[in-house]
């Protein structure tokens, strides 16, 4: 009877060894990078696939959100980077605003990107005023750094998002980029 056990298992171990796990495929170690600085995060995501310019933003809100929940804070600031020529108006809480506590209109990082066979990166600001570019067949990189914050969230600022909110209006809609 040991013996048969034995001869079973043997037998089933090259079936065990070609299992697949369940469940989606972890995204690639390189299309995500966070990098902390005290209570701030600086967050990339490379890619080589464009989807949309909107669906990889929201990829990003989805894993600034999740980096927030993930060391302990409840809500995080996006800090916008803007330069002497940017035309886009900066935004400013309105006491009597809409109250949510996000607003994905003004989750807006910092593009850049490069076509095949290029050595330079090309930078884009969704602040510019310039209309996005066509980014099919190029490497892309978007950045965005947040400030991670404890407590009850300042749904006045625009540039306040609730981590939890966040993540849950987003969990559905996010694909991680190729």
């Amino acid at each position: 009877m040991r013996k048969f056990l034995v001869l079973a298992l043997l037998a089933l171990l090259p079936l065990a060894a070609t299992a697949q796990p369940v469940g989606p495929a972890p995204p690639a170690p390189s299309v995500f990078a966070m990098k902390k600085n005290g209570a701030s995060l600086h967050l990339t995501v490379t890619g080589h696939s464009f989807t949309s310019k909107a669906a990889l933003e929201n990829y990003l809100a989805y894993r600034a959100a999740e980096a927030t929940l993930d060391n302990k804070f409840q809500w995080f600031s996006f800090t916008e980077h803007r330069a002497k020529t940017d035309t886009v108006p900066v935004p400013k809480g309105d006491p009597a605003g809409p109250r949510f506590s996000f607003r994905m209109a003004y989750f807006r990082p910092q593009w850049r990107w490069r076509t095949a066979g290029a050595k330079n990166w090309v930078n884009w600001s969704p602040f510019s005023g310039q209309p996005f570019p066509d980014l099919k067949g190029a490497d892309y990189e978007l950045s965005a750094d947040i400030v991670l914050h404890k407590g009850m969230v300042d749904d006045v600022s625009p540039l306040a998002f609730d981590a939890s909110a966040v993540s849950d209006y987003l969990v559905n809609q996010v694909e991680a980029p190729k």
